[in-house]
């Protein structure tokens, strides 16, 4: 008798072995330097997605600040230096400029609003592994594979988490949620539908019409199923 393993949380997935995948997708939140450094150890090749850098408007972005790597230090747009002062328990170097040099900078406005005009700028001791990953994403081949990201799929997915709360479950029961599910996916379907009809200049009469087709197969099909 052969025993089959079976997934306690998902019993419908299947079991990944090792060489039977030439692709894992992954979301945006798995974009670490943790991540990119052990992919590339390993021999696999990331293909991570553009972020855009969170900066403050009218501030210097990070990419302002050249790196010296001989030195270990970082140089802001006043030529001013940042030393590195310490590694956090996260893996970042920290890197921290002069206050006394930059009270008296020009640009100290667009720089920092610390109360100690100290500017602290972060490193991950694995942030070339990072680098070596974002330039992957555009070299040839690679760049067509990453334009697909911009399918219907990925975009919809967005929407259901942001506008119909499916960041959390809000129902008791795998049985309520998969109905709430059902039922979200169904509205956005028929949306969907009623934009493209549009763009082909039907009317809401014909809209409708085909609804009722498809209502009329569903009540057949059911009781087919039930005779």
């Amino acid at each position: 008798m052969k025993t089959q393993k079976c997934s306690i949380s998902d019993p419908e997935s299947g079991w990944f072995r090792k060489g039977e995948h030439k692709h894992v997708f992954a979301d945006a939140g798995y974009k670490t330097p943790a991540i990119a450094h052990q992919l590339l150890k390993d021999g696999i090749q990331p293909l991570f997605l553009y972020t855009r850098l969170k900066t403050k408007e009218g501030f210097f972005g990070k990419h302002e600040f050249a790196y010296d790597e001989y030195y270990n230090c970082y140089i802001c747009p006043g030529t001013h230096i940042l030393t590195y002062s310490t590694t956090n328990r996260n893996g970042y170097k920290e890197y921290k400029s002069c206050g006394e040099h930059c009270v008296e900078c020009q640009y100290l406005s667009k720089c920092t609003e610390s109360k100690d005009h100290v500017k602290l700028i972060t490193r991950h001791v694995w942030e070339e592994y990072m680098k070596v990953a974002e330039d992957i994403r555009h070299t040839i081949g690679n760049r067509q594979i990453y334009q697909l990201r911009k399918e219907t799929i990925e975009r919809i997915f967005g929407t259901v988490k942001e506008q119909h709360g499916f960041r959390y479950t809000q129902y008791v029961g795998k049985a309520r949620m998969e109905m709430k599910a059902g039922l979200t996916f169904a509205c956005m379907n028929l949306k969907k539908l009623a934009k493209i009809l549009e763009k082909r200049g039907w009317n809401t009469a014909r809209f409708l019409l085909i609804l009722k087709k498809i209502k009329r197969k569903e009540v057949l099909k059911e009781k087919w199923c039930w005779a």
